[in-house]
């Protein structure tokens, strides 16, 4: 048996390994309580990835000249193209998936939850005049997108 440690001596390795758990173990405590971010971020991030995907959707009409449609529900939104008398997912990968949106976040094109936003092939809406897209966070957070048929730009709303 060994006698008592002096006083000056330094740590064990068991003592360094049961406070570098203790400091993990804290921070993931912090790291969990603060989270990913508010609704501003998840409104902000969804909010550019649909303005992507518009401009994406305005060039392809441009390449492929036909017709194609954003189509959207409260919930989440979908990329169609017109393949002879009828609508289909969208052939290219990034718009080929309907996207569900996020919890408690909703999309309204004016006053619509749900209803469908032709692009022609002449880069027109078939509804005329650019298209407000509203996306909203419960509880308040909100973001506008305009769409023309060309480009997708965020606006602000009163």
């Amino acid at each position: 048996m060994t006698g008592p440690r002096p006083s000056d001596t330094g740590v064990t390795l068991v003592e360094v390994l049961v406070v570098l758990v203790l400091i993990g173990v804290v921070a993931s405590a912090v790291a969990l309580s603060v989270g990913a971010g508010g609704r501003n971020d998840v409104l902000a991030r969804e909010g550019d990835l649909l303005i992507s995907r518009l401009n994406r959707l305005a060039d392809e009409v441009v390449l492929r000249g036909t017709s194609a449609a954003l189509v959207w529900r409260d919930d989440g939104y979908a990329f169609q193209v017109r393949e002879g008398d009828d609508w289909v997912p969208h052939p290219v990968p990034v718009l080929a998936h309907p996207h569900r949106l996020p919890a408690r976040m909703e999309m309204r094109i004016g006053e619509e939850g749900r209803g469908s936003l032709v692009v022609t092939p002449d880069l027109l809406l078939q509804a005329g005049g650019p298209a407000l897209v509203a996306l909203e966070v419960a509880g308040g957070a909100r973001g506008a997108i305009l769409f023309d048929g060309i480009t997708a730009r965020r606006v602000t709303t009163p």
